[in-house]
């Protein structure tokens, strides 16, 4: 009876060593290392192919005793990882022994193996993170692109509304000199008052003028505040009113007096809000003058914030619908077809959306839904 149990044991072993084998084979030729650690953060496990992300071999890893020098420290709660048994997409940046930045996606998980008890796998994730980078700065080219063409778009009218304050200022300085040459009485001073008064007013509308074109022009990242949607809208009223006079468009609002607040990037939903008002004028080119009427329409839900900008031209036909916000479509002839594409992104990127309505061959809806603060 011995040498059936002497080769059964033979076999199990030889099973084992091959299991062994395996895992040692699979863990040196994965691309994430994995670790185990007791519960002081001492190695009890270091994968051999560890100098992959690190640099280091596993030697030079166990070195360092612990885990907290490979990937620093407070890397998770202790208490978190019992109730939850596994934390996963822990983010992390470290730096290889080359000296080189890496970023790392850690998961853990909680084991019981003799005198282990947390599993830990990082995955190197640095070109992601760069491709992601890049993305980024793709898209903040594309938003620079399509103010600066929307800028374009409203010069003449921008020329118009600084013009009037500064022919304004001159005429009212030149009024002041002539006062100043003759004999002067409180009536002389206080005429030089008024006109004084006046030229600072419409001085700082010049500025207020030229400082929104200054931001909407400019290069920059989202950064969030506390929006009250009604201003924003004023804002662009103010923006393109020049130019809706200039085409005999009236510019009607229908703004619910009181709306919760959004977290939003003004500049940003201001570039939105213009290009659906410059679109839904351009729809109106060839519409009688007493009939070129644009609406822009605010009111809330328990969780969003609307807007709808409605414009009384021709309409949107059902085959164009589903191809509105994609890239590079445009029914203009001189448009690039980015315009809608940049507002949705820009729109999403705040978690909302964005979408179009035919209203029937008489008109178009633009809509978009933000979140409530």
């Amino acid at each position: 009876m011995s040498e059936p149990t002497n080769g059964a044991a033979a076999r199990a072993y030889q099973a084992l060593r091959e299991s062994e084998e395996l895992h040692r084979l699979t863990l040196s030729n994965i691309s994430d290392a994995v670790f185990l650690t007791d519960d002081e953060g001492a190695f009890t496990f270091i994968c051999p192919n560890v100098d992959i992300i690190f640099g280091y071999g596993p030697d030079e890893v166990q070195a360092m005793g612990r885990i907290s020098r490979l990937l620093g420290e407070n890397l998770f709660d202790r208490a978190e990882l019992a109730a939850r048994r596994e934390i996963r997409n822990i983010e992390r940046d470290v730096v290889s022994k080359s000296g080189e930045h890496r970023a790392l996606l850690i998961h853990l998980k909680q084991v019981s193996i003799q005198t282990s008890t947390v599993l830990y796998s990082c995955r190197d994730v640095t070109e992601r993170k760069h491709a992601e980078d890049e993305l980024r700065a793709t898209r903040l080219d594309l938003v620079h692109a399509s103010r600066l063409a929307l800028l374009g778009e409203l010069m003449a009218s921008i020329a118009h509304e600084i013009n009037q304050p500064l022919t304004a200022i001159l005429a009212n300085a030149s009024a002041g000199l002539m006062h100043l040459e003759r004999p002067t009485g409180s009536d002389g001073q206080e005429i030089l008052r008024e006109i004084l008064s006046d030229v600072h007013e419409r001085a700082r509308l010049a500025g207020d003028t030229i400082a929104r074109l200054r931001a909407l022009a400019g290069k920059r990242p989202l950064e969030r505040q506390t929006l009250n949607v009604n201003e924003v809208v004023t804002d662009i009223l103010r923006f393109v009113g020049g130019d809706a006079r200039r085409r005999g468009v009236v510019l009607r609002t229908d703004m619910r007096p009181t709306l919760p607040t959004i977290s939003a990037d003004r500049v940003s939903l201001q570039q939105v809000l213009l290009n659906l008002v410059l679109n839904g004028m351009d729809a109106m080119d060839y519409l009688e003058p007493a009939d070129r009427q644009l609406v822009i329409r605010t009111h809330h839900t328990d969780d969003t914030v609307e807007i709808a900008v409605v414009d009384r031209g021709h309409g949107i036909p059902s085959d164009l619908l589903p191809r509105l916000f994609d890239a590079f479509f445009t029914t203009k002839r001189d448009g690039l077809g980015l315009g809608l594409p940049i507002a949705r992104s820009i729109v999403e990127a705040h978690g909302g959306r964005i979408w179009a309505e035919d209203l029937g061959g008489g008109g178009a809806s633009f809509r978009l839904h933000l979140p409530i603060q």
